[in-house]
């Protein structure tokens, strides 16, 4: 703000505010006035830190316990005071205002303890507000002289001289020395009356509109001090008096501070030479004191109106320059006046990317949503060989369990790799990592990938139908990503060890992992293979590359417990092994065989002798020993205790109507289908614990189609 004029057009402007004008306009204008350039609170992307300073919630009253604007009449005031306060308690800006201005304005400052040393200070103090009341009396002197004035510029001699000296149009064009006003300028200011302007360019701002303008702001300003409350200090008996008497005060916002002289007995009788004191103030208006640093950082100078300088707008610097200055009168006894010159601590040069402040705590969620479809499409390709029997086939026909697993491993990599290249080009063009190594942005989405290939085979364990799995999976990988959101906001009472335990899901180690990216790009480092093992918040244990080994971690821990939920859990396919297989030496080492343990009967029941007598000189190859498969609960019996013995050499064929169990026996027999109870050799070896030996000698020709879908 360069000029009277300038400041006279800002006034303008807020006088003539309506709802047409934004809140940034109005922030801008305030900021000219205030500071002298329009940048100001309101006007750049906020620090998360209001959320745990309650910062917003103290300047929009939210703790507050007034009524509402319609019911606050105020007996102690003016007619005209309380419609200026229902008026700016109307509008959600003024609102904003007002409620910070109001204990300064009308609030009490209390002081204790109440001796004669203490109100030698507070006098001095009571003085600096005494002084405003001249504004009070501005409105009665302007109605004495304003008439005087209006006569003398209207009619008097010398201005009628001076208007006639400037009717000489030689000398219009001359400007008047360092100003930009020409003589025509101070001659159209001064003209006697509307009649005799001619503007050029549009209207002219004459001595009647400064006039009118200065009637109407002595005026506001008179009438304004009728509101403001000049007689602050309170004087109070204890401390403990003080806090009391300031709860009842901030109920109606009229609390301003409280001063508290800890050194002065009642009985001093003078001012000691060093005075200690401190100013209590309601916790919202002043910078907290249980924290040293911000929970979250923001790169730049705390130098937001209204979320850093909360000890300027809440009037705390004030009265510490005031009292200040009493006690340097009180001590002194000169009247001398000590100016007083502030400025912040300078600020290096930093970057200031408002995009990249702004996905910095959005990104760990976008870079696990980039994921989701891949994820339900790995889950659905596995859940739907299980449900078509292609799993189960192929593993009769040979195929081992584990080399199944790594063949999906190494086909949903492949794309989850091409992915994350594409992934990391985004990031780097689009400049959202701008300073971060390429190559350690895809070395840690491809760590990522590979916990997600296990995560995947880990939930898929947990359906039988692909369009379910399908809909779940994706819907199961984001819930699992959302206990990093509460982590987030109780940062400040998340230990590392608790930070662990979260990371044992892999989306919350990733968004940790996502947090540092953003936070190294926030202070325009940026992760490089250098700063690995460091990380950008102070005492902090955690950083990247423990994201990155809890991942790894994580990956070995699904792969286990993928191992053991399918072998106990096969679903509708598959035998179960009992729960504590692990700990068996024969899944380990295998069973040794033993040789005609289901030896032939001699014996032979009545329905026996219509059969063909086994022969003996035959190696018996198949033994079904009294097997029961009953299905749906156990209301359909599909074989009912079945005893059979196949013999090498020979070819043995089942006949039998539709539902007499043939297809059932071959499915028990090829490991499709668990035995209810009785179970069969084949070789010398049990189809419930040796399957996968049995299964390669084994092989099968299905009913079903068993095809792969191109």
């Amino acid at each position: 703000m360069k000029s009277w004029s300038d400041m006279r057009q800002e006034v303008m402007f807020l006088t003539n505010v309506n709802s047409t004008s934004s809140s940034t306009q109005i922030y801008q204008a305030v900021s000219r006035i205030v500071c002298g350039h329009p940048e100001g609170g309101g006007l750049k992307i906020k620090s998360l830190n209001w959320y745990e300073d309650n910062n917003y919630k103290a300047l929009f009253g939210g703790n507050s316990t007034e009524e509402d604007a319609a019911n606050f009449y105020d007996n102690s005031t003016t007619p005209y005071c309380n419609e200026l306060l229902k008026n700016l308690e109307s509008s959600p800006l003024s609102r904003i205002i007002w409620r910070a201005l109001k204990p300064l304005l009308i609030g009490k400052i209390l002081y204790t303890p109440d001796t004669p040393v203490t109100r030698q200070v507070m006098t001095e103090v009571n003085r600096t507000f005494q002084e405003l009341g001249v504004f009070r009396d501005l409105g009665g002197m302007w109605e004495e002289i304003s008439p005087k004035i209006w006569t003398f510029m209207e009619s008097s001699q010398e201005m009628d001289l001076i208007r006639t000296l400037l009717k000489s149009k030689s000398l219009w064009d001359t400007h008047l020395r360092s100003s930009t006003w020409t003589v025509q300028d101070v001659a159209l200011f001064l003209a006697k009356s509307s009649e005799d302007i001619q503007p050029v360019n549009g209207s002219t701002y004459t001595w009647m509109d400064a006039f009118n303008e200065t009637d109407q702001a002595v005026q506001t300003i008179s009438r304004f001090m009728e509101c403001v409350n000049l007689d602050k200090l309170e004087p109070v008996a204890t401390e403990v008096r003080l806090i009391n008497r300031s709860m009842e005060l901030l109920e109606e916002r009229k609390f301003w501070a409280g001063i508290v002289f800890p050194e002065i007995t009642p009985d001093s009788v003078e001012l000691p030479p060093h005075i200690k004191y401190k100013i209590r103030m309601d916790i919202d208006n002043v910078e907290r004191t249980n924290k040293i640093k911000d929970g979250y950082w923001d790169p730049g100078p705390r130098a937001d109106p209204f979320e850093d300088m909360r000890y300027v707008w809440g009037g705390f610097v004030y009265l510490q320059d005031v009292v200040e200055q009493a006690i340097i009168r009180a001590l002194t006894g000169t009247e001398k006046k000590t100016g007083v010159y502030v400025q912040q601590m300078p600020y290096p040069c930093y970057v200031d990317d408002i995009f990249l402040r702004v996905m910095g705590r959005s990104m760990p969620l976008f870079m696990t949503l980039a994921w989701i479809y891949s994820v339900a499409v790995i889950i659905k390709g596995i859940v739907y060989e299980k449900e078509a029997r292609l799993k189960e086939t192929m593993r009769i026909m040979g195929l081992d369990n584990g080399i199944l697993w790594f063949s999906w491993f190494i086909s949903s990599l492949i794309p989850l790799l091409m992915s994350a290249g594409l992934l990391v080009l985004i990031l780097k063009m689009g400049n959202l990592l701008p300073y971060s190594d390429p190559s350690v942005v895809f070395v840690f989405l491809s760590v990522f990938a590979v916990v997600t290939i296990l995560q995947c085979f880990l939930i898929s364990t947990m359906f039988s139908r692909a369009n379910l799995a399908t809909a779940c999976g994706g819907i199961i990988y984001f819930t699992l990503y959302l206990p990093y959101v509460l982590c987030v906001a109780w940062q400040d009472y998340v230990s590392v060890s608790l930070k662990m335990f979260a990371s044992l899901l892999s989306p919350v180690a990733f968004g940790f992992g996502c947090e540092y990216f953003a936070l190294f790009e926030e202070q325009g480092v940026g992760v490089q293979w250098d700063n690995l093992f460091e990380s950008p918040l102070e005492e902090d244990g955690f950083n990247l590359t423990t994201s990155a080994f809890m991942m790894l971690f994580d990956t070995f821990l699904y792969g286990v417990m993928t191992w053991y939920i399918e072998s106990v859990f096969p679903g509708q396919y598959g035998i179960p092994r009992p729960w504590y297989f692990p700990f068996t030496k024969s899944y380990w080492f295998g069973e040794e065989s033993e040789e005609r343990r289901h030896a032939r009967s001699d014996h032979k029941g009545p329905s026996e002798n219509c059969m063909e007598e086994e022969p003996t000189h035959l190696s018996l190859g198949v033994s079904i020993q009294n097997l029961v498969k009953i299905y749906r609960d156990g209301k359909k019996v599909a074989v009912d205790g079945l005893t059979l013995n196949f013999f090498e050499g020979q070819i043995t064929s089942f006949l039998g109507h539709n539902g007499a169990g043939k297809t059932t026996t071959m499915s028990i027999l090829t490991g499709l289908f668990p035995p209810t109870s009785g179970t069969a050799f084949i070789l010398g070896k049990d189809i419930r614990s040796e399957l996968s030996t049995i299964r390669q000698n084994l092989g099968v020709c299905p009913q079903h189609n068993v095809l792969f879908d191109l």
